[in-house]
């Protein structure tokens, strides 16, 4: 049986979603469970102390060999490959991604930037999420004034693919501002579904064993 598929997405980019998606993968790894994480598509190495596909292999407990486009630039994925000469092809990467998931029980691909950065002059990052078509995708947002406005947009968006959020994920900023710590609650309110879950600002072990990550561990598993 094919394991359970969680895609990480996110308002944008340098939000939290590969220290999320970290914690996330670690929290199944104590439940005894074979996960990997990925992100078949990263640019912007030059600028990373290590890259996102390493932070991510480092939490899983199940390894592949390398796959997917790696820019060194840090520019939107589609702008990156055009300078380096590449094209982003993502049927050899959807393929890759459902044999891994024959080996695991889960899988967390993580996105690069935000859900509809482009990939491609006509593909964005919603189109390889609704090609992958995995159990659950996940809406990673700062919890900071603005987010509210994001979030609705991206939600509203997403219906045109069409693809369905199976949850958003608001993870505590470094600078918080007033907004912080209402906006969970006030998108209760705004949308119902789906369901917002606040994340607070915590090392990755930490984050992992939190309480609110077993409610995302509870969503994503339902």
């Amino acid at each position: 049986m094919a394991s359970r598929l969680i895609v990480i997405a996110g308002t944008g980019t340098e939000i939290g979603k590969t220290h999320f998606a970290e914690a996330l993968l670690r929290a199944f790894a104590s439940r005894r469970k074979r996960v990997v994480g990925l992100k078949p598509i990263e640019s912007g190495l030059l600028q990373a102390a290590a890259s996102d596909t390493a932070r991510l292999e480092r939490s899983s407990t199940f390894h592949v060999e390398p796959f997917g486009y790696s820019f060194a630039e840090p520019l939107s994925p589609h702008l990156a490959a055009r300078r380096s000469g590449a094209a982003i092809q993502l049927e050899p990467l959807v393929a890759a991604i459902d044999a891994i998931r024959t080996e695991v029980d889960v899988v967390v691909v993580e996105l690069a930037g935000g859900l509809f950065t482009p990939l491609s002059d006509t593909v964005v990052n919603a189109d390889f999420a609704r090609d992958l078509d995995p159990d659950t995708i996940l809406l990673v947002a700062p919890d900071r004034l603005g987010v509210l406005s994001e979030v609705l947009v991206s939600l509203r968006a997403a219906e045109t693919v069409p693809l369905a959020i199976g949850g958003i994920v608001l993870i505590t900023p470094e600078r918080r501002d007033l907004s912080t710590g209402q906006n969970g609650p006030e998108l209760r309110r705004l949308i119902q579904t789906p369901p917002a879950i606040t994340l607070p600002r915590a090392d990755v072990d930490d984050l992992a064993a939190h309480a609110s990550m077993h409610d995302v561990i509870a969503l994503v598993t339902s």
